[in-house]
């Protein structure tokens, strides 16, 4: 009986909570074709009060933030590879829901075959095929194959940058990419790597190779115990070095150059820069990939990135990519 009357309680509650409080509710889709964008970050501020609300997109594109005092809001949404859309006074009352759809231009500025749209696909779950994960002679997982590019998502806290690093980040951001190493056909870095374009492993017992059909230099992790160099050469991947932790490849990177950005928030980074990455391969389709970012002299505390790619297609293939050749970025970036 005790159960009974609590559980009509709380369903007669709901709605009597619901006319004390509004909602911002819409759908997020690219400016270019009208696609559904999913898991974008939907933020909403009381001007008032300061007072905070989130909620993320569904598969469909459509975002509800509820539980929303009434009053006055501000709207803006976060999301890697696209521009951010802010929208202010948006008045909410009790027992209503306000509609805000939003358009998202991304980086590229709608590129056609490289722009939203195809940027959509990288956060879409791709078809995998399913089984076992493969294993090496040694017996440790086999990596050995193409994979698709995918999307990383943080993982945790968001990057909380020092306020050197943020005000360098605010200024490439208003410059909407201009200055980005990708632009001028320089590496995106290891925050980018498999974010973009497909790219292959190939494994032996004492290194593994990673071949980027995107602007990156082929990457060496060595498997054969060595150390880093004392001092190494500054490089857009650096110098990494592997072991293995059960079924886990556990990859340390240093003697990274200050010249790359780090991720999509456009984050400098120094020679200090310090990243761990962990590998996994769960099934015989999917690759896991968690990465970490360490750089006391950038941000308030390590961050990290993750991203699960699937294994590609037979037909598909890493193809050689010249960005130099025919680079028509820069003459249609439209920085401040």
């Amino acid at each position: 009986m005790k159960a009974s009357f609590f559980l009509v309680s709380a369903l007669l509650a709901a709605p009597a909570a619901f006319a004390q409080t509004g909602a911002i509710s819409g759908k997020i889709v690219t400016v270019s074709g009208g696609n559904p964008v999913p898991e974008v970050k939907v933020r909403v501020k009381n001007t008032t009060t300061d007072a905070s609300f989130a909620a993320q997109s569904e598969v469909n594109g459509n975002y509800t933030v509820g539980g929303l005092p009434p009053g006055n809001y501000e709207l803006a949404t976060e999301f890697q590879l696209f521009l951010s859309f802010r929208q202010k006074d948006i008045p909410v009352q009790a027992g209503q829901t306000a509609r805000v759809d939003i358009q998202l231009s991304d980086m590229q500025l709608n590129t056609l075959g490289d722009g939203g749209d195809d940027f959509v696909k990288l956060v879409t779950e791709r078809p995998a095929p399913a089984g076992p994960t493969p294993r090496m002679p040694d017996g440790k997982p086999d990596f050995n194959g193409v994979w698709l590019a995918a999307a990383y998502r943080v993982d945790g806290d968001p990057p909380q940058p020092l306020p050197w690093a943020e005000e360098i980040s605010k200024k490439r951001r208003d410059r909407l990419g201009i200055d980005s190493p990708g632009a001028h056909c320089l590496p995106n870095g290891l925050a980018s790597s498999g974010n973009l374009r497909p790219y292959r492993f190939v494994q032996t017992k004492d290194i593994i190779v990673i071949v980027e059909e995107a602007n990156d230099p082929t990457r060496q992790i060595y498997l054969d115990g060595r150390p880093h160099p004392e001092d190494p050469n500054p490089t857009y991947v650096g110098h990494s070095v592997g072991h293995w932790e059960g079924d886990t490849l556990v990859v340390d990177t240093v003697g990274l150059t200050e010249r790359g950005w780090v991720a999509f928030g456009s984050f400098p980074q120094t020679e200090k820069l310090h990243v761990t990455e962990r590998f996994r391969r769960p099934d015989l389709g999917h690759l896991e990939r968690e990465v970490a970012f360490d750089d006391s002299t950038t941000f308030k505390k390590p961050w990290k990135l993750k991203r699960v790619s699937a294994l590609a297609p037979k037909e598909i293939e890493v193809l050689e990519y010249v960005c130099a050749e025919n680079n028509k970025d820069v003459e249609h970036y439209v920085g401040k």
